[in-house]
């Protein structure tokens, strides 16, 4: 037990240090190709901090481990806004961009909802798959115009400049930051793959459902690179990066990996009712919860973000009780039912409504 302690820990220092090394090389290619932190958060940093996800699922899928697929993409899916968001929130107010509020953040919504309705037959066939990867098509094709949209806009506000770096772009540039990228993400994955093995492996000797163990550790273990690419960038004074990575990520679990774990798994991958009931609801409204929050006020304080991991916190205390059995589960329903959830409706409303009238003022 104390060999995994030490894995976990050692996991950890290890995605520390390759987020610091991926950011480094993402800002330096985002410079040279004039490209905004948005744009490079919701691909190239989604894309590849999004890559355990990727990598567990279809691995899960192939060994006949459906609960532990969907408790994966759910549960990491939840992770990203309420625990990353929350995190990077309290170490620094978050500002949102038009861009994450109009575009991104109703496109995440719109992905969850079609999620939510595929599964709901209790089944994720092959024809859901490939429903899914069309919407990863159609984002890719919609990205691809944002790009060079967003690259012309730069380069003209750039006075025509292709790129402001003090240092010369060369084949010595790429091939410096495109190692450093590289090694980072290595040591991402690497730090990732430690800390989970070793969670799960705790986990395993407790008796812990597949899909509780998915929702929990593999999920929260699995959007580390997140958690870490996200706090360096608000440590660098980068909200967009770190809500776009967020975003992107959250897009990319649902239309590349789960539709390629569909599309490859043998077969249909079964949804537990505990996921239909709970969980995909559950990840539908904390992503539409970020509208009225994130709007007009365009801007994640710590109080929202002391909110969000409070729920996070709740959600966790929630999945445990009910992995253990425990009779204070249906008195903890009843008191979230009657009492947080109404309250936090009204904070909502409240906030919108001061965060509205101080805007048109």
């Amino acid at each position: 037990m104390i060999l995994t302690v030490l894995l976990f820990v050692l996991g950890l220092a290890i995605l520390i240090g390759g987020a610091e090394l991926f950011l480094k090389s993402v800002d330096k290619f985002g410079a040279v190709w004039s490209v905004s932190p948005v744009v490079m958060g919701l691909t190239v940093v989604a894309f590849a901090t999004g890559a355990p996800e990727l990598a567990i699922s279809l691995q899960a899928a192939v060994d006949g481990q459906p609960d532990l697929v969907i408790g994966n993409i759910l549960g990491s899916n939840i992770a990203n806004i309420l625990l990353i968001l929350g995190i990077a929130g309290l170490v620094h107010p978050l500002k949102i961009t038009n861009r994450i509020i109009k575009v991104d953040v109703p496109v995440v919504i719109a992905a969850s909802v079609l999620l939510f309705v595929l599964a709901s037959d209790g089944l994720l066939s092959p024809l859901d798959g490939g429903i899914i990867f069309m919407g990863l098509v159609a984002y890719s094709v919609f990205m691809y115009y944002q790009i060079r949209k967003d690259r012309a806009s730069n380069i003209l506000a750039n006075g025509g400049e292709e790129t402001s770096l003090k240092e010369p772009v060369s084949g010595m540039f790429y091939t410096k930051y495109i190692l450093i990228l590289l090694a980072g993400l290595v040591l991402i994955v690497l730090g990732s793959r430690f800390m989970v093995h070793s969670a799960v492996e705790i986990a395993g000797t407790l008796g812990i459902s597949e899909l509780i163990i998915g929702l929990t550790i593999v999920s929260i273990g699995t959007s580390l690179p997140e958690v870490a690419t996200s706090v360096s960038a608000v440590r660098r004074g980068d909200s967009d990066t770190a809500v776009a990575n967020v975003m992107g990520s959250n897009l990319y679990n649902i239309l590349l990996t789960l539709s390629l774990t569909v599309l490859i798994a043998p077969g249909a991958i079964s949804v537990s009712g505990d996921a239909i009931n709970l969980d995909l609801p559950f990840m539908v409204i904390v992503a539409a919860g970020c509208l009225p929050l994130f709007w007009p006020g365009k801007e994640l304080g710590r109080p929202e973000a002391f909110g969000f991991l409070t729920y996070y916190g709740l959600y966790m205390a929630y999945l445990i009780l009910i992995s253990i059995q425990h009779p204070f589960k249906d008195q903890f329903e009843g008191i979230m039912f009657w009492v947080v959830i109404p309250i936090t409706g009204l904070l909502i409303i409240l906030k919108f409504v001061l965060d509205y009238r101080r805007v048109r003022l």
